[in-house]
């Protein structure tokens, strides 16, 4: 298979997936119509985890490449 064709069918798995969870999420809501309460834990993790696993993947490729700022 060649590069595009690769990339395309990551890219269809990928919103495949998306879909996939989606679909689940909303049939969830329909069977538990009440407001969800969730507490700051989880919605801090998921707000920051992101950024913290970014700057620290950051902070080792640049330590690994010997190049310094």
């Amino acid at each position: 298979m060649s590069t595009p064709v690769k990339k395309a069918v990551l890219l269809a798995c990928v919103w495949g997936f998306a879909l996939v969870i989606s679909a689940l999420v909303r049939l969830w809501g329909v069977q538990h119509p009440l407001p969800l309460e969730v507490s700051a834990t989880p919605v801090l993790l998921l707000l920051l985890m992101p950024a913290a696993l970014m700057g620290g993947w950051l902070l080792m490729a640049s330590r690994g490449s010997g190049e310094s700022e």
